[in-house]
Formats: C-alpha cells, structure tokens, sequence
C-alpha cells in the first residue's frame, strides 16, 4: 500500500504555494515582522552556521486557528492537521473590483460552470493579490483594497461541509470589513483560514492541496508550507 501511494504521488506535479520568509516582507502593521540573525557562523570561528528566527505567528504564508477571533476557541496545536489536506478547489476572483464580495451568488455560480463543491474539499480563492507581495517599503498595494468572502458566501460553503478556507490576500475578509463576518463565521464553526497563499494562477480548479502548521504551543496561528499536487 505504501508503495502504491507513493507511485501515485510521483504521478502528480507539486506546485508551490508559499511566499518566501524574509526580512522586510509584508505583514499586518500591527502584527510582529519577520527577522533572521545569525545565531552561530564560520567567520567567527563556531565551526557551523544556524540561524535565530523572530516572527509573528501571522507572518506570511499561515493558517489561522479558531481562537484568533474566537475567545476560548482552539489553539493551533490543538488543531487537526488532517483537515489540511485534502481536495483543494481554486475559484478564481481575480476579477472583482477592488475591495469586493465574493458573494453566495458568486460560488454558486462557478459551481455550475466547474462541479459542485463537496463537503471537506479545501476552498481556495484567487484574488490576484500574491501578485501584488512586495518587500517594504512597497507593500502599500499588497496590504489594501482586497476583495474577501462575505458572511453569506462564507456560512453557504460551511453549510456544505467546507472546514478550510483560503487566499492570496492579507485576509479571508475583504480590506475595508472592520466587522469580519468570514473570520466569525469560519473560525466560529471551528473551520481554518489560510491566508497569503501564493502562484495561485498556476493551479486548476480541482487538485490535490497539503499544508502542515507547527505545533505551536497556545499559538493563534502558524507558517505553512503549501503545496498543490496536480497531474
């Protein structure tokens, strides 16, 4: 059986679907920055090289667990990792005009052009934005005027089944939604938000999507490293 997974999984292409860690990439203004220093290194005679890391627990390519809107809502070591992988389904949004809903009318819609969207299929939406990543200081275009789920659109996909959304943008929802009715209404049914996805044009609309947290202990979220497997 091993050998059988395995040969399948060779069949398969691997798409990356991270943006890169470094220094001076864009976060949240009020979220901790990323910052790698050398901890150990050969001009100062310690015979190897490591690195000490200091980010916030948004920072980048992540996932959310429910307790970051949800008030004694799980941590992300308490999470199912086995939700993160699954059949992944990109809906490509990358059309609305800034700073937009996507709408309960909008998915129904691409379902009928693209097969419905199944209970545990992992809902992606391709806003455009992973185009728009830069380091600072010209992130000003990445960290405004996204579009973003609405609370409709989000309960309807929760309604089918759908415990993990995500996108390319800084957040599931859209820029100038102060009241976050995607994050109350997923995180509340203890589903998971990915966000900051990257080469989101590269995917299909159905494919094979992994991605596993760190085991933060008491951490409201976590770096992913993404990956889409197509044939």
């Amino acid at each position: 059986m091993t050998h059988d997974l395995l040969s399948l999984l060779r069949q398969h292409r691997l798409i990356e679907l991270n943006h890169q860690y470094e220094e001076f990439m864009p976060v949240w203004p009020t979220h901790g920055k990323f910052f790698c220093s050398r901890a150990e290194d050969y001009p100062a005679g310690d015979g190897n090289y490591n690195c000490q890391l200091s980010l916030g627990d948004h920072c980048g390519t992540h996932v959310d667990a429910p307790v970051h809107f949800i008030e004694g809502g799980k941590t992300i070591e308490q999470v199912d990792v086995q939700q993160l992988t699954g059949r992944g389904r990109c809906l490509d949004m990358s059309h609305l005009a800034e700073n937009a809903d996507i709408t309960r009318e909008m998915i129904a819609a691409w379902e009928a052009e693209h097969g419905e969207i199944l209970a545990q299929d992992i809902v992606i939406f391709r806003t455009g934005y992973d185009e728009k990543w830069r380091c600072r200081p010209h992130q000003a275009a990445f960290l405004q005027n996204w579009p973003g789920l609405s609370g409709e659109g989000a309960q309807y996909l929760i309604d089918k089944g759908v415990t993990v959304f995500g996108t390319d943008a800084m957040s599931l929802d859209r820029y100038s939604n102060e009241a976050h009715p995607a994050h109350l209404a997923v995180l509340g049914a203890d589903c998971l938000i990915i966000e900051n996805l990257a080469n989101l044009r590269s995917l299909p609309t159905a494919f094979i999507f992994m991605a596993l947290p760190l085991r933060i202990k008491g951490a409201s979220a976590s770096p992913i490293r993404a990956v889409a497997l197509v044939e």
